[in-house]
């Protein structure tokens, strides 16, 4: 079950209308609708935190299913990490121009999770995917977990690449035999999607902002 189906859920199970969850909440009606609809299937930290509390569970079980019982106030920071996120979009595509890559508020993650996934917080950032070329891996409006300690290339990883256009790529590398790397697109369609060739000597002037570790959106 995804956020929509677990928002359903509660607001059945409390005989709630999405009407009086806004006003509990202080959250807009029409964002309470766009994550019921699945328009928003990774909403912020500013949205998911008053609903929580006005459904009386956990961000974390509302995001991802965890622990639903919860009791009075926010999240400890103890618990959760803030991760920032990127307002530029990370393109599945040709890269997606930004004249500035800025960072906001953020999503939140529990500490344990990130613990076994062996990720330090302050090494870690949000970006929405954008674009077909990374499907099946990553869709569009994915929200993409990238650890920015780790941008040496490793292959068959994927990464967040910045584009000499200033664009932003999610793509995968690739070692060939011969020690040179590819960057390519997990969607099939060649034609349309082209492996990019690299050497092993231009392969350093590639920015790699960091590797994907995690990704999440609609099922």
């Amino acid at each position: 079950m995804d956020i929509a189906g677990r928002l359903r859920a509660k607001l059945t199970e409390l005989d709630l209308s999405e009407s009086e969850l806004s006003r509990r909440s202080g959250v807009p009606q029409p964002t309470i609708n766009r994550i019921l609809s699945g328009e928003s299937s990774s909403p912020r930290k500013n949205t998911v935190e008053p609903i929580s509390r006005a459904l009386k569970v956990t961000p974390d079980w509302l995001l991802f299913g965890g622990e639903e019982s919860r009791g009075h106030g926010s999240p400890s920071e103890a618990d959760y990490a803030l991760i920032p996120q990127y307002k530029a979009h990370g393109s599945c595509g040709d890269g997606y121009l930004n004249d500035h890559v800025e960072v906001t508020e953020g999503l939140v993650f529990k500490r344990d999770w990130l613990a076994r996934m062996k990720a330090k917080p302050e090494n870690l950032r949000i970006i929405y995917a954008e674009g077909e070329s990374m499907e099946p891996y990553v869709f569009e409006g994915d929200v993409v977990l990238f650890d920015t300690s780790k941008n040496e290339p490793r292959d068959r990883q994927a990464y967040v690449i910045r584009r000499p256009d200033g664009g932003i790529s999610i793509k995968r590398m690739i070692q060939q035999i011969s020690g040179a790397w590819l960057i390519r697109s997990d969607n099939t369609d060649k034609s349309k999607y082209p492996d990019e060739q690299l050497s092993e000597e231009a392969l350093h002037e590639v920015p790699i902002l960091g590797r994907v570790i995690w990704r999440g959106g609609e099922m």
